[in-house]
């Protein structure tokens, strides 16, 4: 993958997990973020995710989106009567490539919560459970078979 790719990915990644760690349920006022996290996909705020004072980090967040959807791992969701990005869904098999690569960093537990809290990822948690128990086999296999 490559870095801008996985810098996007990991990024993600981590507001999957963060919506999953939330008690959704507490929260008497509905945000934004709650519900379009929920409902659409997962907030597109490139300006944050870069720190907001670094718009040449910004500008390579929105490259790779954008080279992404070409690819096909990423699904975005523009605003109504614009062509700006709202929200982007990651395909399952751009998740489970990033969950790989960052390994042990992502807490799978928060991770696949904040997919079943989601009409938009939900669908994708057996597909994902399953590719990265399959990695786990092959990895635990390959270890056994080198002692």
């Amino acid at each position: 993958m490559k870095k801008n790719h996985f810098e996007l990915a990991s990024r993600l990644v981590a507001e999957i997990e963060v919506f999953g760690d939330l008690p959704i349920a507490e929260f008497g006022i509905r945000t934004n973020w709650l519900s379009g996290m929920q409902n659409h996909g997962i907030p597109f705020v490139p300006t944050y995710w870069s720190g907001r004072r670094d718009p040449r980090k910004k500008m390579r967040l929105v490259r790779a989106t954008q080279q992404l959807v070409e690819l096909g791992r990423l699904e975005r969701l523009t605003r109504s009567r614009r062509d700006r990005t709202s929200h982007v869904i990651p395909k399952a098999e751009f998740l489970v490539d990033t969950v790989k690569e960052l390994s042990n960093q992502v807490h799978l537990p928060a991770f696949f919560d904040g997919l079943r809290k989601t009409v938009w990822g939900y669908d994708m948690i057996a597909e994902i459970h399953r590719r990265l128990e399959s990695t786990n086999v092959q990895q635990s296999e390959s270890i056994e078979n080198t002692r």
